[in-house]
Order: structure tokens, then sequence, then C-alpha cells
């Protein structure tokens, strides 16, 4: 991909942020299959270790905001870098954790990932360090937008607990919209979500569904095909963010053992036929995996 500034997922964006009220009310938008989409590439990678040159043949990657390489070059690059930001949990490693522990936001640890503990997004506490300290920093260290994961959170707590936990869906909402409200010009892409989405769609640019078709099976050890009820479900939550905001693009991260080029082949395949824009990578996500030529 040529170093030009200005890749298709940033053009697209900018293009349809102009867009007025009427161009949207006479359904003149592109449709999500346009040819950004189709061309896009993207990826995730959680390390240090990657070299901005393998980055840039990426439009868009997303990348841990305390362990990254370099940014100025892919941002030279017209390269699209989201830092990855967890609205709802964090782990105790972060530098935050023990002022928001002390702050009692802190609620229990996550049942799987031990290291990460879920938090209390109702607090003042955290809507503050998220949008006067968190945010600023990944903007100023030179990323374009942000990665914000884990919003199922909301619906999960009030499900477990409706009145211990009453009022997390919401403000979940309210974090969001209060980010695209400090910081407009960002480019926003949220993982899942989907309970949320009626109220979100139009604050944000990118739907990222993960494990749509195939994840890892950690229990066997395995790379394993989702049933195709469950596959039907997420592609079709998925579709319904264009339905909601005209202008959002929606991704994939699928997991599926890299040695297994037509395997990692088909889930492209399968993944463009449905509109999206795919990346297929190990549960790991700590190197750069490219599809199969």
């Amino acid at each position: 991909m040529p170093d030009t500034p200005g890749s298709p997922i940033m053009s697209w964006i900018a293009r349809a942020r102009t867009m007025t009220a009427a161009v949207v009310a006479t359904a003149l938008w592109p449709p999500v299959t346009t040819r950004a989409q189709a061309t896009a590439r993207w990826a995730v990678c959680y390390s240090d270790q990657a070299a901005a040159d393998e980055l840039a043949r990426y439009d868009l990657v997303v990348l841990d905001p305390d362990r990254h390489p370099p940014l100025a070059s892919l941002r030279d690059r017209g390269r699209t870098v989201l830092a990855y930001l967890s609205l709802t949990q964090m782990d105790r490693t972060r530098a935050a954790f023990p002022a928001l522990l002390e702050a009692d936001v802190i609620l229990h640890r996550h049942a799987v990932w031990t290291g990460a503990h879920y938090i209390d997004f109702r607090h003042p506490e955290w809507s503050r360090l998220v949008l006067d300290d968190l945010v600023p920093r990944a903007l100023a260290a030179g990323f374009t937008g942000l990665f914000l994961d884990t919003l199922d959170d909301a619906g999960f707590l009030e499900e477990q607990d409706a009145s211990r936990y009453a009022g997390m869906r919401e403000a979940a909402i309210r974090l969001v919209r209060a980010i695209r409200h400090r910081f407009p010009g960002i480019v926003l892409m949220v993982n899942r979500g989907y309970a949320l989405l009626p109220d979100i769609a139009r604050e944000i640019d990118i739907l990222l569904g993960e494990s749509v078709v195939t994840t890892y099976d950690a229990a066997r050890d395995t790379y394993v095909r989702l049933p195709e009820a469950d596959v039907a479900w997420q592609v079709e939550r998925l579709r319904r963010g264009p339905v909601l905001n005209p202008r959002l693009q929606v991704f994939t991260l699928d997991y599926w053992d890299p040695a297994d080029a037509d395997g990692v082949r088909r889930v492209y395949r399968e993944q463009r036929s449905n509109g999206f824009v795919p990346y297929v990578s190990t549960p790991a996500l700590d190197r750069l995996i490219d599809e199969p030529r």
C-alpha cells in the first residue's frame, strides 16, 4: 500500500463527518460495502516490538497505549492509530490502578482474566480519569483515536445483580457520549456492545465484532468454528450498525491457527462477503499476522 497521507479509512470517516443532516435524510450515504471498506486493511498488536514499516502496511492499527512502537512515522504516512482502552475493566498492573482502588472505584476480580478487575464506571472518578487523563495522554502520545473495549460488561453486571449494579448500562452510554463530546475529531472503534448500539451508534466510527465465525477454545487448546446460529446472531447485529449510523464501518476480529493458511483465507473471504473489514490473528494479539496470499 503506498505511503501517502489519507488512508481509505480516514478518508471515508472524514467524508462522512462533513456530510449534512439533509444528506442523511435523503439516503445519499455510501453503503457499507464501499471501495474503502473492501480495500481497507487493519490489525491489532499489543506489543512494542512491531516495526513501524510492518505496521504501516495497514490502514488502521490498534496498539497498547503503554507499550507500543514510536507512532510518528505512522501518522506521517496517514495511518489511523488507535489506543486500547477498556471502559469497564482495569488490570492491576496499570499505573492508575492503586489510585482507583483508593477511590473505591475497583470492584471484584474478573473470573477468567484474573489480573483484571471490574470498574464501577458509574463513579465520577472513573469518568474524570478517562476524560482528563487517559484519553488526553493517548492523544498526546500520537494516537489518532481509541479502541473502546468490554462495553458488554454493562449489561452483564446488571444481569448479575440488578440492585447492586443498577445504572451500569446508562453510565456506559454516558461515558461514550462524553468521550465523543470532549474529543469530537478522534476515531472511535467499539468492540461489540450490541445492547448499547442504539444509543451510541452515532457517536462512533467503527463497530468491531470479535470471534464472529472462529475463535480459540482454551479448554481444548484448539481453534474452532462457532455454531452457525451464533455466527448468524452476531452477523445480524453487526449489520444493524450501518442502519443506525450509515457512516459506520464494520470490522471483524477472528482467531485461527496462522499455520493453516487455507483456513485463514476462508475466514477472510467469508467476512468480506458479509461486507466487513476482517483481521485474523491469535488470541495473544502480540504479533502482526499478515493475510495469506
